[in-house]
């Protein structure tokens, strides 16, 4: 008997994806199979596009960058989004002198040959005056790198919008919907999980109502 893993691969997903419009599964993705690899598709954009939301599993906290010798500060590929924080949360002060904040965003540099952080309130993607900066990045993951609760809501609404092209039927429509909705709540009661928040660490008002002395008369 084979062993049950908790992860699925991006082909289990495929073949899923195949069967909410009744279709054979394939043994590989690069099976030729047409609607197979409109599935793939299909789950790459959907994968994209809620990653994108940012979940613990793909964002990295207190990333320090540091510049190239352009002084640029270059962001990998697989990155969808960045912002500048220093290690307590807060943004950081562009310089001691200067009480506005850092405010960036992520853009093709001049000569198109990299992603850089930009400075929007210099205008430039030059960084002369800064060494390194400490960010957090929200980042595109393969699909096998996703967690369980997590892949699972990616391919049931991949599934659901991948029914929506394929096959004009209102019943499917809504058994894939209601599947995808109930996926998220799951994914996002296992990321909410994994945050481990106390509402009296975490809400000083919370804490102060909790620990205020009673009047005594």
């Amino acid at each position: 008997m084979a062993l049950l893993t908790a992860h699925m691969t991006k082909l289990q997903a495929v073949n899923q994806m195949l069967r909410s419009i009744n279709e054979q599964p394939v043994s590989q993705i690069a099976s030729g199979q047409l609607d197979a690899s409109q599935a793939e598709s299909v789950l790459d954009e959907v994968s994209r596009r809620v990653q994108s939301e940012g979940w613990h599993v793909n964002t990295r906290r207190n990333v320090v960058l540091t510049q190239n010798t352009a002084t640029q500060f270059a962001i990998p590929i697989n990155v969808l989004s960045v912002d500048t924080t220093d290690p307590e949360g807060w943004r950081i002060p562009t310089n001691t002198s200067y009480d506005k904040q850092y405010n960036v965003m992520l853009k093709r540099a001049a000569d198109n040959s990299k992603w850089i952080l930009y400075d929007i309130d210099k205008d430039t993607e030059l960084w002369p005056d800064v060494s390194t900066l400490t960010v957090h990045m929200i980042e595109m993951l393969e699909f096998h790198d996703l967690t369980p609760t997590l892949q699972i809501y990616v391919y049931k609404m991949a599934g659901h919008e991948f029914q929506k092209s394929q096959v004009a039927s209102e019943v499917l429509y809504q058994f894939t919907k209601e599947d995808a909705q109930q996926a998220y709540i799951t994914a996002m009661q296992d990321d909410t999980f994994n945050e481990d928040r106390n509402v009296l660490r975490h809400n000083s008002a919370a804490r102060y109502i909790l620990q205020r002395r009673t009047t005594s008369y």
